[in-house]
């Protein structure tokens, strides 16, 4: 009896010690946001607290000016010019849904 009882604690302690890493990773994640949002959170509170902090600043705030990765909209710099070689693929859509053997005329070999 004593194996198995030993066997139990050792697994509530690896637990135990999965949820608190957990926890931190979720109380950085939260930091992020508030970051975001433009709110410091304090990570010393359990992540219940900083999440209720987080939702109350998000419901009396405007959706901050971000794109992914929380980076400031007026700092990217998108390249969206094209290759001049580029020319795009007129697929035959119909074809291609009626006929399993169709293909591309670019793709065929032959």
């Amino acid at each position: 009896m004593y194996h198995h009882s030993e066997q139990m604690v050792a697994m509530c302690e690896d637990m135990q010690r999965q949820a608190d890493q957990m926890e931190k990773e979720v109380k950085m994640m939260l930091e992020m946001e508030g970051r975001a949002w433009g709110i410091e959170l304090d990570r010393r509170k359990n992540a219940r607290a900083l999440m209720e902090e987080l939702s109350a600043h998000q419901a009396s705030s405007e959706l901050p000016q971000m794109t992914w990765a929380y980076v400031p909209e007026e700092q990217i710099q998108y390249d969206t010019t094209m290759p001049d070689d580029y020319v795009p693929t007129a697929y035959d859509n119909a074809k291609m849904a009626t006929d399993p053997e169709w293909m591309p005329e670019e793709t065929q070999q032959g």
